[in-house]
């Protein structure tokens, strides 16, 4: 009898071990599976506020830049070319985010961070620029 079980057992043991090491890469593959795809999320769901953001901006520069053609006084003049300036850089660092969340040539969450933290920086220095020509507008 005893020798009858041997054989069960380690054909068992046999069966058990490919199915563990198969269950073991399953996980591994859906933890990176879930992964990606939380950071493909993520960078959809930045990107997209990002681009709410550029076109608040746009129509924020735009109605800026109709009101300075009709009133025309050198302040809002000089005021006119700094946030052209800054609106310039926002939009070289909204490129730039666009491209990395796109995978166009880049080496992924590196690049990812790296566009992120010039978009926010030039964000900022836009916004900072808007207040010091608007300080009532947020």
């Amino acid at each position: 009898m005893r020798s009858f079980v041997v054989p069960i057992v380690i054909g068992m043991l046999a069966c058990a071990a490919p199915a563990a090491a198969q269950s073991k890469t399953d996980k591994a593959t859906s933890v990176g599976a879930i992964t990606t795809q939380d950071t493909e999320a993520e960078m959809n769901s930045y990107t997209n506020n990002a681009h709410s953001e550029m076109r608040m901006w746009e129509q924020k520069l735009h109605d800026f830049n109709a009101r300075v053609k009709t009133s025309d006084t050198e302040a809002e003049t000089a005021a006119s070319g700094s946030l052209d300036s800054a609106w310039t850089e926002m939009t070289t660092a909204w490129n730039q985010l666009v491209k990395v969340a796109l995978n166009e040539g880049t080496d992924g969450v590196t690049d990812w961070d790296s566009a992120k933290v010039s978009f926010q920086a030039a964000s900022q220095k836009l916004s900072v620029a808007w207040k010091n020509v608007n300080p009532e507008d947020k």
